[in-house]
């Protein structure tokens, strides 16, 4: 049993971003597939979130951190 079988997993399928015009933000949405619907409404797309500039660039900092990790831990199998 791997971690992700303790939780329900949302697969991601995509996302739509963009700077929040007049504001130093950014707006962000995802498109995710919940399992646990019907199968004609998998396919969901989250709520528009709200970034700021510096919240933005810690969360790329942050997902090049676990990619890394990801990508050294692939290795290893």
């Amino acid at each position: 049993m791997n971690e992700f079988n303790r939780f329900t997993f949302y697969p991601v399928t995509g996302w739509h971003i963009g700077p929040l015009s007049g504001h130093q933000a950014l707006v962000l949405q995802f498109g995710y597939v919940d399992p646990q619907a019907p199968q004609e409404q998998r396919l969901q797309e989250t709520r528009f979130f709200g970034l700021t500039i510096e919240m933005a660039k810690e969360l790329v900092g942050n997902l090049n951190e676990h990619i890394a990790l990801a990508e050294k831990n692939r290795t290893g199998h």
